[in-house]
């Protein structure tokens, strides 16, 4: 309350002062309502009035202009109508007189700077060939005739330039020659004695018959028209501009404008209105003061309107309104202070005086005093007032007591209790509202604060602890620093548990960035994930040495819990992977043992069949002996009383022959038993072979991916082995149809024993039978013949046995390089006992 006090006295004032200010301000507010419509209607009628005013100036100036530069549109016209009518009649003039016409008609009019005309080419009088190069014309011969100022004299010259389209120099002639229709050029500036001089040109097109045959021109200067407009005064204080139809300015009021387009969005809205023909008018003041009308300006018949207007500066138009609104003005502040005068002393003595008791009531209660004594009250407004002021007192101390009875009911833990808002009037039962919510707030924030600290000890981070106004904001800050503590320890335990998922246990926590039992939580995350990442490495150092070959590393080490259950498991699994690589490599040392008899078993096979081929070989060679003493017995049949002696030795050599050719025939049909149990003996082996991949196959796939080379090795060493076998099949049968031919060829040769006891028997009685011996001896022929061919195919027969046999010992040399191979692969284990390989038994 002291503050406030001393915020009245710091703004000392009384009623009187403000009522008169007020009364003042009101007095003249009214006053310059009415001062500004006074102005605000005599403004208006004046612009109106204005606006005509500049229109009908700019019109009337509009139309002398278009009429002093309409002469030189007449001038044209008139040459345009008297050609054609020449013409008409077929009276062409020619060229040097219509030039001397050109030139009079520039001299009559000196505001001219040039007078002109050009043809089309052989459209004057068809003779542009005979006018090449001559006086005042060009290399094509056209008719021109050009008339300019030269030393105050007209003189004619050459045209050019008036085919160019880049620069625009050629539009006074050729626009018309495409529009058929007169042409105003657009301002230029032109050299006329060493001075720049602003000019246009007005061009009139030369129609016959809807066919454009050339132009004449008139050049005038726009320094008289700048001049002339320059003198004018519009209203006294106004000034007149001319534009061209593209925005050039040709006239104004600042030369440095002349000669210049104007680009901005007022100018291109004033000349889309000119071009149709229609006044702009824009009276906003622009950012000089100025207002603003446009009138169109037509040369001649040129399509082309240039705009005419009229500047009026907008502090000139509305002078009048603003002395009246002075006037009112300066009537409205006298008649103002005069009533606050008077309205100050009524109030002084009527109500100031007792308002100052009440004043003196009113501060003790500011004070805190409620216990002043009050003056005698009348009946009037302040009599009033101070009977307020009581009840106002007397709801002060009751406001106090409640506010006393509900911090003691607090103090003693009753925080729902709240006071009666009800039982206070108006103001005073909201204050007591506003105190019971701000007890509410209080309370409620306490609140909060437990909601939120239950969520974060369950572990839910998602709750926020509401922003704080003011000094509440302390509270935010503390729960924000909790939730950023377990967030941070959170994330950390995140952190390191996700490595450990991805297999990165050298991920550590930063323990320095908490304090107390956080950075004790983070340190003993990290010495988790320094124990596993010790562990996991020692069973890394493992899975690298058997990787390598060497079975015979073990996890040492002190190792507890489930990674002395993972340590033992390793070291069992490494155990059982010796013992079936031991067994692997001792069924390559087996394998290759076999393969190494198979192949010693069929070269002694090989050697065998070489020589049953040579015994076939001699064998052949005696039948064909034999055949060809058969044939000489039967040559000589018709001999045989003669050489019966002869015959009887020949016989008995026969069957010497026969009996040797029986043994052969033993031998060989000995030597293929021998080989078909030779081919059963390789079968066997083939079998035992493909049994042991097999087994190795198994053995292999047990062993996982370090036995996925052993187990390639072992299928191709059981592909061989069939193989062999197959081989060994073809082989046997081979050999029994050997076997069954021998037998045959056997019986033959029993035969052919017997026939030669027979005539070994009865060689006496040779020459009684000499007809038979001669039957007998053509059938022996033919049977013997029979013998050779069985031998011939035995031959055959085997040298097939032998060549298959050469493969079988391919085959077996193939698979014994097989077993080498393997027994190379399962080298590279090293085990704390190395297998004994068995010795090759010797061939």
């Amino acid at each position: 309350m002291s503050s406030s006090r001393s915020a009245a006295a710091r703004r000392p004032g009384s009623i009187a002062h403000k009522l008169m200010l007020g009364t003042a301000a009101i007095a003249l507010l009214c006053f310059g309502l009415t001062a500004f419509l006074i102005y605000r209607q005599a403004s208006a009628s004046l612009i109106s009035a204005s606006r005509q005013t500049m229109t009908s100036e700019a019109t009337a100036e509009a139309r002398q202009v278009s009429a002093d530069l309409g002469t030189a549109f007449a001038s044209n016209d008139a040459m345009v109508e008297t050609v054609l009518a020449q013409r008409a009649r077929g009276d062409v003039p020619d060229r040097a007189s219509l030039a001397a016409v050109l030139g009079e008609q520039l001299r009559t009019h000196p505001e001219w700077l040039g007078k002109s005309t050009m043809w089309e080419a052989d459209a004057f009088d068809g003779k542009d060939a005979a006018f090449v190069n001559t006086e005042a014309h060009d290399a094509t011969g056209r008719y021109m005739s050009y008339w300019a100022w030269h030393d105050g004299k007209p003189q004619q010259s050459q045209m050019t330039d008036y085919t160019e389209t880049a620069s625009g120099s050629g539009d006074w002639y050729i626009v018309p020659s495409r529009d058929k229709l007169p042409k105003v050029s657009e301002p230029y500036a032109y050299d006329i004695a060493g001075q720049q001089v602003l000019m246009s040109t007005l061009s009139t097109p030369i129609i016959e018959n809807d066919k454009f045959l050339g132009v004449f021109t008139v050049d005038f200067s726009l320094a008289a028209l700048q001049k002339h407009l320059a003198t004018l005064k519009p209203m006294g204080a106004g000034r007149i501009e001319l534009l061209s139809p593209k925005g050039v300015v040709l006239a104004s009021a600042n030369a440095a404008e002349i000669g210049k387009p104007r680009n901005d969005a007022l100018t291109r809205s004033m000349l889309t209105e000119i071009a149709a023909d229609r006044p702009f008018e824009a009276f906003s003041p622009d950012a000089a003061g100025n207002v603003r009308v446009y009138v169109p300006l037509r040369v001649g018949d040129a399509p082309q309107r240039f705009a005419l207007g009229v500047v009026m500066p907008h502090a000139v138009i509305v002078a009048e309104a603003r002395q009246l609104l002075w006037l009112t003005l300066l009537v409205g502040v006298i008649a103002a202070l005069t009533l606050s005068a008077g309205v100050y002393v009524l109030l002084r003595r009527l109500a100031i005086r007792p308002l100052a008791e009440a004043v003196r009531v009113a501060g003790d209660v500011a004070a805190g005093k409620l216990d002043s004594t009050l003056p005698a009250r009348s009946n009037d407004e302040v009599g009033r007032l101070l009977d307020a002021m009581q009840g106002m007192r007397g709801q002060l101390q009751a406001v106090m007591a409640a506010q006393a009875e509900m911090a003691r009911r607090h103090d003693a833990g009753e925080l729902s209790y709240r006071m009666d808002a009800a039982a206070f009037p108006g103001e005073y039962g909201r204050m007591v509202a506003d105190s019971n919510q701000l007890v509410a707030s209080s309370n409620a924030v306490t609140q909060r604060l437990v909601e939120v600290m239950q969520r974060y000890a369950v572990g839910d981070l998602s709750v926020d602890m509401e922003a704080l106004p003011g000094e509440k904001a302390v509270f935010t800050a503390a729960m924000a620093t909790t939730k950023s503590n377990l967030a941070a320890i959170n994330e950390q335990i995140q952190q390191l548990a996700a490595a450990a998922a991805a297999g990165d246990f050298a991920v550590r926590g930063d323990a320095l960035r908490f304090d107390h039992d956080f950075r004790r939580m983070v340190e003993t995350l990290n010495t988790m994930m320094q124990v596993s990442d010790h562990n996991l490495a020692a069973l890394s150092t493992l899975l690298r040495a058997i990787a390598a070959g060497d079975l015979s590393a073990r996890m040492q080490g002190d190792f507890h819990g489930v990674f002395a259950v993972m340590r033992d498991d390793a070291n069992s699994t490494v155990q059982q992977l010796t013992q079936i690589v031991g067994q692997i490599q001792q069924s390559a040392a087996s394998i290759r043992l076999a393969a190494g008899e198979i192949a010693a078993g069929n070269s002694d096979l090989s050697r065998r069949t070489e020589q049953q081929a040579a015994n076939l070989e001699e064998t052949a060679a005696s039948m064909e002996e034999l055949t060809s003493t058969v044939r000489q017995n039967a040559d000589h049949a018709l001999q045989a009383n003669t050489l019966a002696g002869s015959a009887a030795g020949v016989a008995s050599e026969g069957g010497q022959v026969v009996s040797q050719v029986v043994h052969t025939m033993e031998q060989i049909e000995a030597s293929s038993q021998r080989i078909a149990e030779i081919i059963s003996v390789i079968d066997g082996i083939a079998f035992q072979t493909n049994i042991l991949a097999l087994n190795a196959a198994v053995e292999a796939a047990r062993a996982g991916e370090q036995g996925r080379g052993f187990a390639v090795v072992a299928s191709e060493v059981r592909a061989l082995a069939q193989r062999s076998a197959g081989a060994a099949k073809e082989i046997k049968e081979l050999i029994d149809a050997s076997v069954a031919q021998v037998g045959a060829g056997a019986q033959l040769v029993h035969g052919a024993g017997r026939t030669m006891q027979e005539i070994v028997g009865q060689v006496g009685r040779v020459n009684e039978i000499m007809a038979e011996i001669s039957a007998a001896s053509r059938e022996q022929s033919a049977g013997i013949e029979q013998v050779n061919q069985t031998v011939v195919q035995m031959d055959e027969t085997t040298q097939q046995n032998a060549a298959l046999v050469e493969e079988a010992s391919a085959a077996a040399r193939a698979m014994e390089e097989q077993a080498e191979q393997l027994a190379v692969a399962v080298s590279r284990f090293r085990l704390q006992a190395e297998p004994q390989v068995p010795s090759r038994r010797a061939a």
